[in-house]
């Protein structure tokens, strides 16, 4: 018998660091793409959220004689979010909803949806009901949309505080040096560069949903500052409307 006498071949320590540097250089290139993808479906998945609420309010108005919602009322709530001492437009809209998911953004790590999920137009939900003819323009007044807290207005928000803020508006060029930390929520990352691409999900009052730049929503909403139209709904947060 003959014993085969070749030696083993193995990779050379070059060899080895040409792979590791490849791999490396794949990597750096490919993980951005997929967390971008991963964005994307997030954003997709909070559109969606959106649409079905802002479906939600409309049945809620036809069920109500036109009537929009209050922004909250006094019974209690018991909810997986918590019981509150009051019921917010979350808890009238589930009924139609059929679902509390909706009221998490899946970008946003909380876990109160009373805080840095979703807010409504405090100027078209507010204290007291108001009808849905006294909206001049339902395609463009903003309705539902991502937020820090579950009522508030563009240039509210932009105050910067607590969970006072637009996600997205450091990046628009607002302040977020009052908002602070808070559990397992990245607060001052989500005021400095949002959640969607630097941009929020708005459902409007006529139903339709978009996706617009925090620098945008600011911009009209600044518009609003000292202003006596925007101190009524009926020229609430018009981002659309031909301003020449």
């Amino acid at each position: 018998m003959f014993r085969c006498c070749g030696r083993k071949r193995a990779f050379t320590l070059i060899e080895l660091l040409v792979v590791v540097a490849i791999i490396s250089i794949l990597a750096a290139i490919l993980f951005p793409v997929f967390a971008r993808a991963r964005e994307n479906a997030r954003r997709a998945s909070c559109m969606s959220n959106v649409k079905q609420m802002g479906l939600g309010m409309m049945m809620y108005v036809q069920d109500y004689d036109g009537t929009y919602p209050l922004r909250q009322t006094a019974d209690a709530w018991s909810s997986p979010f918590g019981n509150y001492s009051f019921t917010p437009w979350q808890g009238i809209l589930q009924p139609y909803t059929k679902s509390f998911q909706v009221f998490e953004c899946p970008s946003s790590g909380s876990s109160n949806v009373l805080n840095g999920e979703y807010g409504v137009n405090y100027l078209v939900l507010t204290s007291t009901p108001i009808k849905e003819s006294a909206v001049q323009s339902p395609a463009s007044t903003y309705l539902i949309m991502d937020a820090g807290i579950y009522y508030s207005s563009p240039y509210y928000n932009a105050l910067g505080t607590n969970w006072n803020y637009l996600p997205g508006q450091g990046d628009a060029g607002r302040s977020c040096s009052g908002v602070t930390s808070s559990g397992t929520v990245d607060r001052p990352q989500d005021c400095q560069s949002g959640r969607h691409f630097g941009g929020i999900n708005i459902a409007f009052a006529d139903g339709h949903v978009k996706w617009l730049k925090s620098s945008v929503v600011l911009q009209e909403g600044n518009k609003c500052m000292g202003s006596s139209s925007c101190s009524t709904h009926k020229s609430a947060w018009n981002p659309l409307l031909d301003n020449s």
